[in-house]
């Protein structure tokens, strides 16, 4: 992770900011350019989403799948 986010700083599109909650970590903020291009990026990405994932669930409750998937990341 620490690699991504080297590159994404060296090239704009997030900056490091100190944890406020825990000072010996470190944040990886948004720039502008960096909401600029994640906003660029986003039809792309969600188009993939759905052709690698959502298309291959046919007949499965979107729902059910979002209420499951709400449980993991909680």
């Amino acid at each position: 992770m620490s690699r991504v986010v080297q590159r994404l700083e060296r090239q704009g599109y997030v900056q490091r900011v100190r944890c406020a909650q825990d000072a010996r970590g470190w944040n990886a903020v948004l720039t502008d350019a960096g909401l600029a291009r994640l906003r660029q990026a986003w039809p792309t990405n969600l188009a993939a989403v759905r052709r690698h994932f959502l298309d291959h669930l046919a007949g499965l409750d979107l729902k059910q799948l979002a209420e499951a998937l709400g449980k993991v990341g909680s």
